[in-house]
């Protein structure tokens, strides 16, 4: 009898044999574990296509940069060249005389405050020239100073300021020149820079202009 005898600690040792269904805990199956889906897997598998997505926008709009762009060391030289190379707007430059129905051509770059002062200069007496006995006209490069004083039909030249290079060699600064029937002369400035402290200057030129007039 002795030998039959169960001992309870033995007889619950492993209880959970005697357990009823209804207290029985919820133990997940093998089948339901192996049917879940493993979410780290999932994003495992997501990002290098989340990664590489912007590469490939990337290189496809690297691709089109590089197709606007003529590839070749000739071919990218001939297409600076054309961007550089634009064609200007010729220069004009008048083949032409002025026509000239006065007595005095004063020529050089004469601004409007230059004009006045002239005005003021020429009319004042003895002088005394009319608005329509002289005019205005620039140095013209095209000619020779022999092929401006004779091809301009006027009596008198003063040559006031900075003239071209090719003109102001065959001028004389501050001296009247004669030409056949004609007379010229060059200033070597403009009566309107003429300052208070230069009077000699003011005087010669004031000299020069009644000399070339009643002379």
């Amino acid at each position: 009898m002795a030998s039959d005898r169960i001992d309870l600690a033995e007889l619950y040792k492993f209880d959970e044999i005697y357990w009823i269904p209804a207290d029985r805990p919820s133990i997940p199956s093998e089948a339901s574990v192996l049917s879940e889906p493993e979410p780290l897997a999932s994003q495992e598998v997501e990002l290098p296509v989340a990664t590489l997505a912007p590469q490939v926008e990337k290189e496809t709009n690297s691709t089109q940069d590089k197709a606007s762009i003529p590839s070749g060391p000739g071919l990218q030289a001939s297409f600076v060249e054309k961007i550089v190379t634009e064609p200007t707007a010729p220069h004009e430059v008048s083949t032409t005389l002025p026509t000239v129905n006065c007595r005095l051509v004063v020529v050089g770059k004469i601004n409007a405050t230059e004009k006045e002062r002239l005005q003021l200069v020429l009319s004042a007496s003895p002088v005394s020239l009319q608005a329509n006995d002289w005019q205005i006209l620039e140095p013209m490069e095209t000619f020779t100073l022999d092929e401006f004083v004779d091809g301009t039909h006027a009596q008198w030249y003063v040559f006031l300021g900075d003239q071209i290079p090719a003109w102001k060699e065959q001028l004389s600064e501050g001296k009247i020149i004669s030409r056949v029937n004609k007379k010229v002369y060059h200033f070597p400035r403009l009566i309107s820079s003429l300052k208070d402290s230069e009077k000699p200057l003011k005087l010669a030129f004031w000299n020069a202009m009644k000399e070339i007039v009643n002379g």
